[in-house]
């Protein structure tokens, strides 16, 4: 048996979500592109950044709740949503127990109207994970199990309750554990792992930093500017160039980050040593842009 709750309104507020996000994502982008440069133009492209990655979770989360789906068979419950698939053993299921006799509380989790995914405490049934798109108590079921309990949204719950009662009379014709599938298995193990998210960060943390720096000095420098290797020193190579120039470092910066991190990912995947050493180099490498700019601005 499939069954797929109503998603309407979930469906509906995502995307309103989706494009607020990325109506200010263009905004921003717009507006730093008036200002060309200096603090304001950093302050409008960090803005777009962020509101675009607030596009992107919003658009992942709103296809999440298009696949949310509760397969039912003499083997398990199956619950889908996005790129996770909880497999809950039919055996395992104690009980159901209606929203309306337990309460349904507040989610801490992705949640708006029509979409709720994420857990919640409540009374007598203790944790419980829910994948539900209710608008009110009357249309959360509680699944009881062995092992942890979840909320789900049934239109129809006492059919749902005979289907799960003649199946598990029935038997299963296979054997299958609790678990959790996820699909994109390269970004999960990245971010499950706490020091390969910190690493990450940082190098992310450090070039934000060298655009900062660059943000904060370039419209006082002049025109052209004479920068010498090695700097203050009497025999350094001398070499006159526009302001502009100063820009290249942390472009070049930018681009390695992006294949620092795709390559870092794909590495730690397979290797988690790799994965750090990856990550760690460009960490290495944003510092460095940064030591090198400042000198530069220095001098």
């Amino acid at each position: 048996m499939y069954y797929q709750p109503p998603r309407a309104l979930g469906l509906i507020v995502g995307t309103a979500l989706v494009l607020w996000s990325a109506s200010i994502a263009f905004l921003l982008v717009t507006a730093a592109l008036s200002a060309q440069s200096g603090l304001v133009a950093f302050l409008a492209y960090a803005g777009s950044v962020v509101a675009a990655l607030l596009t992107s979770l919003f658009l992942f989360w709103t296809y999440s709740l298009a696949t949310l789906s509760y397969a039912l068979d003499r083997n398990g419950l199956v619950i889908t949503w996005g790129a996770a698939r909880q497999l809950i053993p039919l055996q395992a299921i104690e009980r159901l127990v209606p929203g309306s006799a337990a309460g349904v509380p507040k989610v801490q989790g992705v949640s708006w109207w029509g979409h709720h995914v994420g857990h919640a405490e409540v009374p007598r049934l203790g944790p419980v994970l829910y994948y539900s798109t209710h608008q009110t108590a009357e249309q959360v079921l509680y699944v009881i199990t062995s092992d942890r309990n979840y909320a789900i949204t049934m239109e129809d719950a006492a059919g749902f309750a005979r289907e799960v009662q003649e199946r598990q009379e029935l038997g299963p014709t296979a054997e299958v554990t609790h678990r959790v599938e996820r699909s994109g298995h390269l970004l999960h193990t990245v971010l499950a792992d706490p020091r390969a998210r910190w690493m990450a960060l940082a190098a992310i943390v450090g070039l934000a930093l060298v655009w900062l720096q660059i943000a904060l000095r370039y419209d006082s420098l002049p025109a052209t500017l004479t920068l010498g290797f090695p700097p203050n020193t009497s025999d350094a190579v001398v070499n006159v160039t526009g302001r502009e120039a100063l820009l290249e470092p942390p472009r070049i910066a930018t681009l390695l980050l992006v294949i620092d991190l795709a390559l870092g990912t794909l590495l730690h995947a397979w290797d988690r040593m790799a994965g750090y050493l990856i990550l760690g180099a460009g960490v290495a490498v944003q510092v460095g842009v940064f030591a090198a700019l400042a000198i530069a601005l220095r001098g």
